[in-house]
């Protein structure tokens, strides 16, 4: 006796719990973490004017445009090359801004070659990263109605430094191993996991779709960085090695929402909109322990919360059929990285209450990252063209400002303008299984920094100065399996 085939019902509930096995699966031992918004899916289909399994997260209302069922799996495997080369005006030690100050006359760490040496120079990392899409959505047989569920990672991934060969194992600098960037990012990871359930009404008459979605989200970071308790770079104090660590460990769970339109014109375009809201709609809480190792003392976890916003995200997109093998799209975001002003690690069910130049009147604050992010936008333009009727070969460019200013940069976060293209392919094997496989390179626009801000506020916002040359590109693929029926 053959098993019954599953109904479009059940399906949803296996997909979401098949979406969060593999998300987890992915994201927790190769998260990358810069907290930047990482919404790779789908290439060039992952936009809010296209209808697919993609539109869950890109734009809800969007699943109005597709009629039947599509069941999508998706590996993004990206990588990142970064190298930055910490320059002499960033030294920061214990005595005052910089070496050169009259504090600093006569201090022989502050001008000794070892302490200049082990803090200076360059730094170079290359990580590679996997993370999923599992997407579906139903038209319940031909309904008005879509639903949608699924399971991503569109914040997190991993950062790991390489180490200076030349340090290793040096009694004077032993900290010096992890190179100069240390200040800024040892190791550290992130990953923000999704589990999205999505409901589209299509208004027929108007050729019109609304469409909202709702989010549990389970957020994670692990940080590893150089810390001195007075902010400095110092590796030698009267003598002794002062060099210090800092563990962060934290997680939570939030939730988001998002909503969005769209709609077709004319036969031959479509039109998408969508808001999607910041975890937590504000200010997100992590909970966990905070180590401060200093040499010769104890390391004693502390409880804390890690107070952060990420940003919410407004979309469009277009998709004009300008015949009947080709296709024109366009479209954008604006991110409101404006309401990521701080990473702030309190004492367990404290406020983040900081003065105005970083202090904690209140003793509250074990450490603060001053972020100040401000708003970016992203804007892409491309094309499809079907060599046959079940081949798809798409491309397109973009170009992306960074929510990063100058004065903020650092080893950790970096980021500039950047532009990127993608080259991709999907092919329809059966009338039921497609797959599809792109490729997109993203070149970050060098920077040199001279203005650093981080070294100007008070303990606990007080960090090393980051000034120094930075450059880096992203590699990623895109690989896609979907069941349509």
């Amino acid at each position: 006796m053959s098993n019954p085939r599953p109904s479009r019902l059940a399906l949803p509930v296996a997909a979401v719990a098949a979406s969060a096995a593999l998300c987890g699966f992915f994201a927790a031992p190769n998260a990358r973490a810069t907290g930047f918004l990482t919404d790779q899916f789908g290439a060039d289909h992952g936009q809010p004017a296209l209808g697919n399994a993609y539109s869950v997260y890109f734009n809800p209302a969007a699943m109005t445009g597709m009629k039947g069922s599509d069941v999508t799996l998706e590996g993004v495997f990206a990588a990142r090359s970064l190298s930055f080369n910490r320059s002499p005006s960033a030294l920061s030690p214990s005595c005052g801004p910089s070496p050169s100050s009259p504090s600093c006359a006569g201090t022989g760490s502050a001008s000794s070659p070892i302490y200049q040496s082990s803090n200076t120079g360059p730094a170079t990392l290359f990580n590679g990263l996997a993370a999923p899409y599992l997407g579906y959505v139903t038209d319940f047989g031909g309904s008005k109605f879509r639903l949608g569920v699924a399971g991503y990672v569109p914040f997190g991934g991993q950062v790991s430094w390489g180490k200076v060969g030349a340090f290793q194992n040096y009694p004077g600098a032993p900290g010096a191993y992890d190179g100069p960037q240390r200040w800024a990012s040892i190791s550290a990871s992130t990953a923000s996991l999704y589990g999205t359930v999505a409901l589209a009404y299509r208004i027929e008459a108007a050729h019109l779709g609304i469409g909202v979605s709702a989010s549990v989200i389970n957020t994670s970071i692990q940080d590893t960085r150089a810390h001195n308790f007075d902010g400095s770079d110092s590796v030698i104090g009267n003598g002794s090695i002062v060099e210090g660590r800092s563990y962060l460990d934290v997680s939570g769970v939030q939730v988001g929402a998002a909503a969005g339109l769209y709609w077709e014109p004319t036969t031959t375009l479509r039109l998408g909109a969508s808001y999607t809201s910041q975890p937590n709609f504000g200010t997100m809480r992590l909970s966990g322990s905070f180590k401060d190792y200093t040499p010769g003392s104890d390391v004693k976890p502390t409880n804390v919360d890690l107070l952060q916003s990420l940003p919410d995200v407004i979309r469009f997109g277009a998709a004009w059929r300008v015949a009947p093998d080709a296709e024109l799209r366009l479209d954008g975001s604006w991110q409101r990285w404006s309401e990521f002003t701080n990473q702030c690690v309190v004492i367990s069910g404290k406020s983040c209450s900081l003065g105005n130049n970083g202090s904690s009147p209140n003793g509250d604050v074990v450490q603060n990252v001053v972020r100040n992010f401000q708003d970016a936008f992203k804007i892409r333009a491309g094309g499809a063209y079907w060599v046959l009727p079940q081949t798809e070969m798409f491309a397109s460019g973009s170009l992306e400002t960074s929510p990063v200013g100058s004065r903020y940069e650092d080893a950790l976060i970096y980021d500039n303008v950047h532009v990127a293209g993608t080259l991709g392919v999907r092919h329809g094997f059966t009338k039921n299984i497609y797959a599809m496989a792109a490729y997109t390179y993203i070149y970050v626009l060098p920077m040199t920094v001279t203005d650093s801000a981080l070294a100007t506020y008070a303990q606990p916002s007080k960090a090393p100065s980051e000034n120094g040359q930075y450059s880096a590109s992203l590699y990623i693929l895109n690989a896609a399996l979907s069941y349509v029926f």
